[in-house]
């Protein structure tokens, strides 16, 4: 029975040390420099020059949207800022075969604020479902097809559910990027485009996971 201990506190240290050794996810965003058999060459916002293997990766296309298309029901992704409430720097619509990617509230990372003039500012991500307010009578928001409600400068509320119980309300403004992501092949990958990965790192090997592509010029906002 001794020995049963001293083999567990092993394993548990075995079982830490391999979570503390995965690859953390990173975020690329720049601009496609070339494309090769497999990889694409990123010119990243700081001037670095990243070589993206692609082998297995997702890609869409990121096109613009309104958030006449945030409806309920739908899945969708937000960077945030603040708290109390919490305020959207954009808004991504996904697909139905996307539905659930990366489900959630976690923190996310520096990004331009969209609502200050591009200036730098943490963020925190909400993928998840957004659900309807609550009904509204004789008021031409009781449709059901958009949550929350409007003010009179085009300010949206949302409550935007994930997992079991986790919810989260944020406030969109009017000026807040709507986007949605678009199933894609690889004819989008050209020298010149705006572009945003994501993936982990394996020496100088950065693997993506998925690959967003700003369509006609499109700067991916997330």
């Amino acid at each position: 029975m001794t020995r049963s201990v001293p083999l567990a506190l092993a394993s548990l240290v075995l079982f830490v040390g391999t979570v503390y050794a995965a690859p953390r996810p990173e975020r690329l965003r720049g601009t496609i420099e070339s494309v090769d058999a497999g990889s694409v060459t990123i010119r990243t916002r700081d001037g670095k020059s990243e070589t993206v293997s692609i082998g297995g990766t997702r890609l869409v296309s990121v096109v613009p949207s309104s958030l006449d298309a945030v409806k309920d029901g739908a899945f969708i992704g937000t960077a945030t800022k603040g708290e109390n409430p919490m305020t959207a720097l954009e808004v991504v619509v996904f697909p139905e075969s996307m539905r659930g990617t990366a489900e959630g509230y976690y923190g996310w990372d520096t990004i331009p604020d969209t609502l200050a003039g591009g200036t730098a500012v943490e963020s925190a991500m909400t993928n998840g479902t957004v659900k309807a307010g609550p009904p509204v009578v004789e008021s031409a928001m009781t449709n059901g097809t958009v949550a929350g409600s409007a003010d009179a400068g085009g300010e949206k509320t949302l409550t935007v559910t994930f997992g079991k119980e986790g919810s989260k309300t944020i406030v969109v403004p009017r000026q807040a990027p709507i986007v949605a992501f678009e199933p894609a092949d690889a004819a989008i990958l050209k020298p010149g485009s705006k572009v945003f990965a994501v993936g982990t790192r394996d020496g100088s090997t950065f693997q993506a996971r998925m690959v967003a592509v700003g369509k006609d010029g499109l700067t991916p906002p997330m």
